[in-house]
């Protein structure tokens, strides 16, 4: 058994090696390392004035689609897609916590609370796949103009999880029959 942690959420996983993807933020295993590889201090950076904007921003984008996705989870009809929103929803929220400790504060608390009003899957779906877009295409852009390793870093690995959510919502429409 060994004890890692991930360079992007600092939560710590145990295990035979690294999983594929963190349980709790989704980055990818490269960003895991063996304990005492990581400690919360190098989240403590200088931040340029546009840097601290871009973060603000990326709080305010994560902290909407933990919300949006929790009312997702809440629609009937499909216990497998209410499941897999359910977890995005933490996903979401776990990115916003990420944010948070760069800017050096707490993460909102209102991340379980529902926003907005679900109308049925394949409005949910289309929706996410939109909200997954922006926020990708965003992060891409704070990588091309950040200047902080550390911005860099926890920027790109988020961006690709973000992409990994457009293919789960390819995989959900097709399951829901929206295709």
């Amino acid at each position: 058994m060994k004890m890692l942690r991930c360079r992007i959420c600092g939560d710590t996983y145990l295990g035979t090696g690294a999983p594929s993807r963190c349980p709790f933020c989704g980055a990818s295993r490269e960003y895991f390392v063996q304990a005492g590889g990581f400690t919360a201090s190098e989240n403590r950076v200088q931040l340029t004035e546009v840097e601290r904007s871009h973060i603000e921003t990326a709080v305010e984008i994560e902290r909407s689609n933990a919300r949006f996705y929790a009312a997702a989870a809440s629609l009937p009809g499909d216990e497998d897609l209410a499941s897999a929103f359910k977890r995005l929803s933490r996903v979401e929220a776990e990115h916003c916590g990420i944010f948070s400790k760069l800017l050096g504060e707490p993460k909102p608390d209102d991340l379980d609370e529902p926003e907005g009003q679900a109308a049925g899957w394949c409005d949910v779906i289309a929706e996410s796949k939109a909200r997954e877009t922006r926020a990708s295409d965003f992060y891409r852009e704070v990588v091309e103009s950040a200047t902080n390793p550390r911005v860099i870093e926890v920027f790109t690995a988020i961006m690709n999880v973000e992409r990994d959510h457009l293919v789960l919502d390819e995989v959900a429409a097709r399951h829901a029959g929206c295709e």
